[in-house]
């Protein structure tokens, strides 16, 4: 229900800005599934309710590995935010305009040469289609091509297995796991975190060796 209504809402919006959007504004790859671009304020209400609406994602806890529940507000400011203006989060739309998820780079330690690769959909069953690739293979791209970090990391609650999978399927290896991390649902939940290396990342549709 909540991926539908949400479907909804953001079509509504698409629609509302019509012709008024400039098509080639804030747009960084047009694939052939969708369209990764800079955040733009609409995008808020998308958010919040990934949030508040969604299930609890490993991607969206605070640094106490506690759940948020942040305004209106808060997500415009955090839109306007210095990692958003450079342009190292961002939002996936589909083919026709809809959004479907929010991902980037984040915690970026240039001494170390590693980050952490957030890639979400409100739908987590988007992981197993086409569309999930695209912004994961142009976040690897920019990561070890543009940034030369030497490695990325994902987080992933024991409850994530769409996104685990995912993961496990492009090359990234749980490297452990905090057991018992967060309380939600009535249950005690583990965190665990995956790795990729440059050396090991793997383009979609192949695997290692």
């Amino acid at each position: 229900m909540f991926v539908e209504w949400l479907c909804l809402v953001q079509q509504g919006l698409y629609l509302a800005r019509g012709k008024q959007r400039d098509e080639n504004k804030g747009i960084m790859i047009t694939g052939e599934h969708g369209i990764i671009r800079f955040p733009e304020p609409d995008d808020a209400l998308f958010l919040r309710q990934l949030y508040v609406a969604g299930p609890t994602r490993a991607a969206l806890l605070d640094p106490r590995r506690e759940p948020l529940m942040p305004t209106m507000r808060e997500i415009r400011e955090m839109l306007a935010r210095k990692d958003a203006a450079q342009g190292l989060m961002y939002t996936v739309e589909d083919t026709t305009g809809v959004l479907r998820g929010w991902c980037g780079l984040r915690g970026i330690n240039y001494e170390a040469r590693y980050a952490e690769l957030v890639l979400l959909f409100a739908d987590e069953t988007r992981y197993h289609a086409a569309i999930a690739d695209e912004p994961l293979d142009f976040l690897l791209a920019r990561a070890f091509t543009q940034l030369r970090l030497y490695k990325v990391v994902a987080l992933c609650l024991d409850t994530e297995t769409h996104l685990s999978q995912y993961l496990e399927r492009r090359s990234f290896v749980c490297v452990g796991a905090q057991r018992q991390a967060l309380f939600s649902g009535g249950a005690w939940h583990d965190l665990r975190t995956y790795a990729l290396t440059a050396h090991s990342c793997a383009p979609s549709g192949a695997t290692n060796p």
